[in-house]
């Protein structure tokens, strides 16, 4: 059994993805000039509706994408060609404007073909927005990719699995 848990996203989904992609438009921080939006969209939508629960505040926050019983949560998502794997890094990208107010960073790959979406795994904020995570655009991990932006990053493995989250919430 995978570590992951697959969401297929509907019709609707990937509708509600770019009705948000294009309210949203072209951040001046984003490196990919606004095409990673429907990624980031579509692996919120697939948070939802794994966990309806928490509350979308992301089209009035821009710290955070959900709220349940104050706990914030960020979603970050990349795109991909294939599924993930356990050495992949999950990423927090950081600008001068980051503020890094989410209590939980849960993260998630996007195929390319927006008909899959994984759920990775997800990490609290101090364990992830910690000075030995750090890692400069341009500086190299350990297999050779390249950082595009400066940011954060930790390996999938060291995340917490998408299917223990909910235990965290139910205790709240």
């Amino acid at each position: 059994m995978s570590r992951f848990i697959l969401y297929k996203p509907t019709p609707e989904d990937v509708a509600e993805a770019c009705r948000r992609s294009d309210a949203l438009g072209e951040l001046r921080t984003s490196f990919t000039n606004g095409k990673g939006n429907m990624t980031g969209f579509l692996g919120e939508v697939a948070f939802e509706n794994t966990f309806k629960q928490f509350d979308y505040v992301g089209d009035k926050s821009f710290t955070h994408d959900y709220e349940y019983k104050g706990l914030k949560v960020d979603v970050k998502a990349k795109g991909c060609n294939t599924p993930p794997k356990l050495d992949y890094n999950a990423s927090v990208v950081r600008t001068k404007f980051s503020k890094f107010e989410a209590d939980i960073y849960f993260f998630m790959r996007v195929h390319k073909g927006l008909r899959k979406v994984w759920l990775c795994g997800w990490t609290p904020k101090k364990t992830i927005i910690h000075k030995k995570r750090f890692d400069k655009r341009g500086s190299l991990d350990k297999d050779g990719f390249r950082f595009k932006a400066d940011g954060y990053n930790i390996e999938i493995r060291k995340t917490r699995r998408p299917d223990a989250f909910e235990s965290l919430f139910l205790r709240r």
